[in-house]
């Protein structure tokens, strides 16, 4: 007699760093769209992006997706960074569009509000 062989499968696990998203994420980097539907994929990303470029932003996604893929926070908490690298790099596709430039801030936009005490 078989054991487990009739047996309904289970739910499908997708191994760490390969988690879908839902709906990819579009970025452009020189003129080519990108998907990037997880982890593993914005890690792969960040690996090609150009050295003169690199910054805290860029360093902070990195280390998100590194995490992710250890297992360390979760998925949906990277592709939440990346996809603010995305923004402040400026290489986020809006809709299958053009890379969506944000406007830049004027230094008054980042204070407080009136009234409220600056953090120490």
């Amino acid at each position: 007699m078989s054991v487990g062989l009739n047996a309904a499968p289970g739910p499908k696990v997708n191994a760490v760093g390969t988690m879908k998203t839902g709906v990819p994420l579009k970025v452009s980097l020189d003129g080519h769209v990108e998907e990037i539907e997880n982890v593993s994929d914005a890690a792969d990303f960040l690996q090609r992006w150009p050295i003169e470029r690199r910054g805290h932003v860029y360093r902070s996604a990195l280390n998100a997706c590194s995490a992710a893929i250890a297992a360390q926070i979760s998925q949906s908490d990277a592709i939440k960074v990346f996809t603010g690298f995305a923004r402040v790099a400026g290489i986020l596709v809006a809709g299958g569009g053009p890379a969506t430039v944000l406007e830049q801030r004027t230094v008054q936009s980042r204070l407080p509000k009136q009234g409220r005490q600056i953090p120490k």
